[in-house]
């Protein structure tokens, strides 16, 4: 690829063309899942009540023996 030698950002445009922007391409396609309820990107898993609905995830719930 030919750049001109006289534009300030010719140097970053050839680092990102020769290191391909190391996968970053990739990761901005891919979808990031995130809770909708505290934002935490991709938890291990959701939990839902009987409706379906999203009630948290493995971030912002925990496991309880007992009620307070």
């Amino acid at each position: 690829m030919i750049y001109s030698n006289d534009d300030p950002l010719a140097v970053l445009v050839m680092e990102a063309d020769r290191t391909g922007r190391y996968g970053e391409d990739y990761y901005s396609e891919r979808e990031v899942q995130r809770c909708p309820v505290c934002g935490a990107y991709e938890p291990d898993h959701y939990y839902l009540n009987d409706d379906e609905d999203c009630m948290g995830c493995s971030e912002c719930l925990y496991r309880c023996d007992v009620l307070f």
